[in-house]
C-alpha cells in the first residue's frame, strides 16, 4: 500500500473515531467519553503509524481477535483470555499499548497516565462482576506486556483474591512504566495486613529499594504511608 492511500485511509478511520467520541459525549459514562477522546488526539499525532499497527488484530478462527487476547491464552491464562475477548478492556489496553509506543517523552505523559488511569477503573469494575483464576493472573503477570501488566492490576483492585505479594513485589522493584508501579503500591497499601510475614518483608524491602521519582511524587507519597502501617 502507497503512502497516499496509508494516509486515507488512516485519516477515515480518524473520522469515524471524532464522530464516536462527539456521540460519546451523550452516553451517560464520562469516562468511555474520555478514553475515547484522548485515543482520538493520540491517532491523530501518530497517523503514520495507524496502520501498521493493525497487526494487533489477529485472525483467528473465529475471525478477528486482539493480539493480547491470544497473549493471555498463549502464555498460560485461556480462561482469564476468554473473559476479556470481545471487551472494551482488551480494546484499551491495545489502543493503551499503541498510544504508549508511539507518544514517547515527557510531553505525552498526561495522555499516557489518563489511558493507563482509564484501563485500571475499567477492569476493576469487570473483575467485580466476573470471576477470574488468582491462578492464571499470578503466572501470567511476570512475562505479561506492559498493557496486560496494567490490566491485571486494575483486576486485582477490584476482586482482591486476585492479589499476589509476589507478583506486586515484582511490580514496584521492575515496573515497565511509573504508573504500573503507582497502582501496585495501591495495592500493597491496601493488602499488606492479608500477606505472611515473609511476603510483607520481602515487599517492604523492595519498596524500600524501589526507585520512586522525587521527594514529591505521588507514589513516594504512599511509600510514606505504607511505612507508617502497623504489622
Amino acid at each position: 500500500m502507497n503512502r497516499w492511500w496509508l494516509w486515507a485511509v488512516g485519516g477515515a478511520g480518524v473520522a469515524v473515531l471524532m464522530v464516536a467520541g462527539w456521540k460519546t459525549f451523550f452516553s451517560p459514562d464520562p469516562g468511555a467519553a474520555l478514553v475515547v477522546l484522548v485515543i482520538t488526539g493520540g491517532l491523530l499525532l501518530v497517523s503514520p503509524f495507524v496502520l501498521p499497527h493493525l497487526q494487533a488484530l489477529v485472525v483467528g478462527v473465529d475471525g478477528f481477535e486482539l493480539r493480547l487476547v491470544r497473549e493471555m491464552a498463549t502464555h498460560g491464562a485461556p480462561r482469564t483470555a476468554r473473559l476479556l475477548a470481545n471487551t472494551e478492556l482488551a480494546e484499551i489496553a491495545e489502543a493503551y499499548g499503541v498510544i504508549h509506543t508511539q507518544l514517547v517523552g515527557g510531553s505525552f505523559y498526561t495522555v499516557r497516565k489518563q489511558v493507563q488511569d482509564h484501563l485500571v477503573g475499567r477492569a476493576a469494575a469487570f473483575a467485580s462482576q466476573r470471576t477470574f483464576d488468582p491462578d492464571e493472573v499470578k503466572v501470567l503477570f511476570p512475562t505479561a506486556s506492559g498493557p496486560v501488566r496494567v490490566l491485571l492490576l486494575g483486576l486485582m483492585q477490584g476482586d482482591p483474591r486476585l492479589v499476589d505479594a509476589a507478583t506486586l513485589t515484582g511490580a514496584i522493584t521492575v515496573p515497565v512504566t511509573a504508573n504500573e508501579q503507582y497502582q501496585a503500591l495501591v495495592l500493597a497499601e491496601t493488602n499488606l495486613r492479608r500477606f505472611t510475614d515473609a511476603e510483607r518483608t520481602e515487599l517492604l524491602a523492595a519498596v524500600d529499594g524501589a526507585n520512586l521519582g522525587g521527594d514529591d511524587s505521588d507514589r513516594r507519597k504512599i511509600v510514606d504511608r505504607i511505612r507508617a502501617l502497623p504489622v
